[in-house]
């Protein structure tokens, strides 16, 4: 390999999402000598919104088309992605382009609450995190203001404050008023969600105007994403290298890291070294590059004596309900989800039964495919031209849709494994995936959907219907779980791999559980934190 076909910096991380770009962030603005291993293309917003528009799939990858050199998920097409192992069906759904998954994501910005850290001690399940919620306040704070996140002052749903959220929150639609009324006659309560997207013009991006696609995209960018700070990263110094594959770490006999193999579009290899390397793409492709790099120095894999990379796989369990309201709610405007109910999420029932987020979703009763759905259901039935619209317009204003999200409980045989028989597009074993649906899971999101239907009763609702619980194609954790004990986890409370002194493994992997506040503000906080160390380390080399 040629003197070109190496790069070196102090710093190598492989992703360039809401850790590493954080990461990156932090560290070029310290004036570290940063470099950021992109494995897909950098898209521009006009690309992603062209292929939105002309993709007849509209699910959350419909703007990031999966390219053969760093494939990934593709909507309805999980199979062809994943090999599932069972018993119940994975669904993990992310993009390998510049910025990551936040492209597609929600937009929640919550922070996990005091409980979520504590499940062992203060019910009796799961386990607790090696860290508490105070832990992370300072930088909980920290990444809020960097993104502008938007809350309603009144309401913490919680998450003690020390500080206000940095903007205003977004408001409550038409339709959460009307549903507000049902949960009243039922005896609950809504409150509006904290948004990774401005209420007001900050940071060179405009406010929400309600476009209602915020997955899979914003076009826009009011809603916050990963590529905001990698790119103020690239503009401190920071070096983003896209479409280069990291194929394999490279580890030395005293179990240092030394390098990170890249492969680009076209075929050739690349190398990237530093003094210290950082992993950060995701709870699926991290997992899957540190057992691809078994080697002499690392047999079962880097970052793995403990036989748990790639173990304790999270999601959410999901369940919708929908139907016909009696008079319009007028959904399909504003943000898709801009309140939910309260009593759900935190509470001692966590004892017996799982914590579930229930969100009224603006988005109608299956997003942006509801129109095309009906528009087919209707010209069957005999509807043409201003008939058809006036049906359409009538029916759609009356759409109400209940989602339920139940956490999951970290199990060591939910995990992902390499598939050596069957390689992807790029020549890296596929992930095999195995996953069961725990019990306490279950129980959490049948009283939720129960309480639901009660709540479409008190509204008169008809034509009241649920599906088959499923998991969610967003909550992806778990796969490289923090803990003190190196036999027993992966990295240690500050994201350092136990086995690699120099190696920092950062994401939704290290995560102890998925409970029903999105995962993504507790990333980014815990990046800001590993930045402190990382800087702390470079110190004293």
């Amino acid at each position: 390999m040629s003197d070109s076909d190496t790069l070196s910096a102090d710093v190598v991380i492989v992703g360039s999402g809401i850790a590493g770009g954080h990461t990156a962030y932090k560290l070029a603005g310290a004036g570290v000598k940063t470099i950021v291993l992109e494995a897909g293309p950098h898209l521009s917003r006009n690309e992603a919104v062209s292929n939105f528009v002309a993709n007849p799939e509209k699910g959350p990858n419909a703007p990031y088309p999966s390219v053969p050199y760093a494939p990934h998920p593709v909507d309805g097409k999980d199979n062809d992605f994943y090999v599932q192992g069972g018993p119940d069906q994975f669904v993990g759904s992310y993009t390998r382009i510049l910025g990551g998954t936040t492209w597609h994501w929600t937009g929640f910005a919550d922070r996990l609450r005091p409980a979520d850290f504590r499940m062992k001690t203060r019910y009796g399940v799961s386990e607790d995190w090696p860290i508490t919620y105070e832990d992370l306040i300072s930088h909980y704070e920290e990444a809020e203001k960097m993104w502008g996140v938007a809350g309603d002052p009144d309401y913490d749903w919680g998450s003690p404050r020390k500080v206000p959220y940095p903007q205003p929150p977004i408001p409550s639609s038409y339709m959460d008023q009307q549903i507000d009324i049902g949960l009243k006659k039922v005896g609950l309560h809504m409150a509006q969600f904290s948004h990774a997207r401005n209420s007001v013009p900050f940071d060179g991006r405009p406010a929400c105007c309600g476009n209602n696609t915020c997955v899979p995209i914003c076009p826009i960018q009011a809603k916050f994403d990963g590529s905001v700070h990698t790119l103020k990263a690239q503009a401190l110094g920071a070096q983003i290298v896209t479409k280069a594959l990291a194929t394999k770490i490279e580890v030395d006999a005293d179990r240092n890291v030394t390098g990170i193999r890249f492969k680009r579009p076209d075929g050739s290899e690349g190398i990237a070294t530093a003094k210290i390397y950082v992993v950060a793409c995701h709870a699926i492709e991290t997992p899957r590059l540190l057992l691809n790099s078994k080697g002499e120095n690392a047999p079962d894999g880097v970052a793995n004596s403990s036989g748990n990379v790639g173990r304790y796989l999270l999601s959410q369990l999901n369940q919708d309900v929908w139907g016909l309201t009696k008079d319009p709610v007028y959904p399909y405007r504003g943000p898709q989800q801009t309140s939910g109910i309260i009593e759900f999420r935190d509470g001692e029932f966590r004892s017996k039964r799982a914590a579930v987020g229930t969100s009224f979703m603006n988005d109608g009763w299956s997003g942006n495919e509801d129109a095309v759905k009906l528009a087919g259901d209707l010209a069957k039935q005999g509807y043409r031209g201003h008939k058809m619209i006036s049906a359409m317009r009538e029916q759609m204003a009356r759409h109400l849709r209940l989602n339920s999200s139940a956490e999951t409980l970290g199990d060591r045989g939910n995990r992902i494994e390499l598939d050596e028989t069957k390689l992807d597009s790029a020549g890296i074993p596929r992930p095999k995936v195995y996953f069961k649906v725990d019990e306490y899971t279950k129980a959490g999101l049948a009283y939720a959907v129960d309480a639901s239907k009660k709540v479409f009763e008190a509204l008169g609702a008809t034509g009241v219907k649920t599906d088959t619980p499923y998991l969610s194609s967003a909550i992806i954790c778990g796969t490289t779980r923090m803990g003190t004990d190196p036999k027993t986890s992966v990295v240690d409370v500050h994201l350092r791999a136990h086995d690699h002194k120099n190696l920092f493994i950062l994401g939704t992997g290290a995560h102890i559980t998925a409970p029903v506040n999105a995962p993504t503000l507790t990333v980014a906080a815990n990046a800001l934190r590993a930045s402190q160390v990382i800087l702390a380390d470079l110190g004293k080399l």
